[in-house]
């Protein structure tokens, strides 16, 4: 039984129930998923099931999230003509993205506690060595790159181009290009490891029985800097809780939000129990992924919603979180809880 159905040009998501199987969830591409779907090699894809069984044992300490692996949903054949997509089997129908904002206070613990255990989960995958031949691009960074080149031509995306190369200025447009060459590349002169490639709200799945939440694993997975990781929750964090004390777009709209509460949960997690003190306790280059992640989502949102007046606001926020160096997303201070 199909329960929800949204999306955008980029990606649709078909959530259906299956009575005591749980649910699926089915990501089939839009008119503008320009490039194919893909998951992980045989070797790549092992190497996350060890993750997996290691967040969900008692030995690693507190669990983490189950990684949720995708599945081509016409079958094991990869190079069948017409895929319809990669489903992924989840415990619940609704994903941190939609229960965070919702001003429910089950679903705001449900949230914070999923954040907190998708921290462990990261924390473990960033212990594996990218130990295979060949690393494809990362997905986002590839899209956010094309746009800053100009190679992206869409007329709202090109908009967005044109005025946020004016807000910015050259030198932060110059920092926010640099930024971006050097992402895919570890910091430090640290190997790359395995990363999740996408992880956010919108892929974490709580589980309402209370059980293991699931990260939606698989699509966008290569090798890198862990801190392209973290930051991409960070980042998006950091804008949803600027959008609501500005007002902006859906989060300005809705209920109270302790979005501290939520980030510290996923530093906690991270470090351990550290939190959002132990800054240090990062990945180098942690604020600058948060930042790139919020102009991949500036960009992402003209190019497959189209344009809306609150992108010159986000331009605004993008030039002061460059302006810091991305220290913004970082600080998390108290929460209201």
């Amino acid at each position: 039984m199909t329960v929800r159905e949204y999306g955008t040009r980029y990606l649709r998501i078909t959530v259906r129930y299956h009575g005591d199987a749980g649910f699926s969830w089915l990501r089939t591409p839009g008119p503008a998923h320009t490039r194919p779907q893909r998951l992980p090699p045989v070797a790549v894809g092992a190497a996350l099931r060890r993750v997996d069984t290691a967040v969900g044992s008692a030995a690693e300490g507190r669990c983490g999230a189950r990684l949720a692996l995708g599945e081509w949903a016409a079958g094991p054949e990869p190079d069948r003509a017409a895929r319809p997509g990669v489903r992924y089997r989840v415990p619940g129908a609704v994903s941190v993205a939609r229960l965070l904002p919702s001003g429910d206070d089950t679903a705001f613990r449900l949230s914070v506690s999923a954040l907190a255990d998708a921290g462990r989960t990261l924390r473990r995958l960033h212990r594996e060595p990218w130990a295979f031949p060949e690393r494809p691009p990362h997905p986002g960074m590839r899209r956010l790159r094309a746009w800053i080149l100009g190679e992206e031509t869409g007329p709202d995306a090109t908009r967005l181009r044109a005025h946020a190369r004016s807000r910015l200025g050259p030198s932060l447009w110059a920092r926010l290009t640099d930024w971006s060459a050097a992402a895919n590349e570890p910091s430090g002169g640290a190997d790359a490891v395995l990363l999740h490639g996408a992880p956010s709200t919108g892929w974490l799945v709580p589980s309402p029985a209370g059980g293991h939440a699931a990260l939606l694993t698989g699509e966008e997975v290569t090798g890198g800097d862990p801190a392209l990781d973290l930051g991409w929750i960070l980042g998006e964090l950091h804008e949803l809780r600027t959008a609501a004390a500005r007002g902006l777009g859906a989060a300005g709209q809705g209920p109270p939000v302790d979005y501290p509460a939520a980030a510290q949960a996923l530093l906690a997690g991270y470090t351990d129990g550290v939190g959002a003190a132990g800054a240090s306790a990062l990945p180098p280059g942690t604020a600058r992924a948060a930042t790139l992640r919020l102009a991949l989502h500036m960009r992402d949102f003209a190019s497959f919603v189209g344009w809306h007046e609150d992108l010159h606001r986000y331009c605004d926020l993008l030039a002061e979180t460059l302006t810091e160096d991305g220290a913004p997303a970082l600080q998390w201070g108290v929460s209201r809880s």
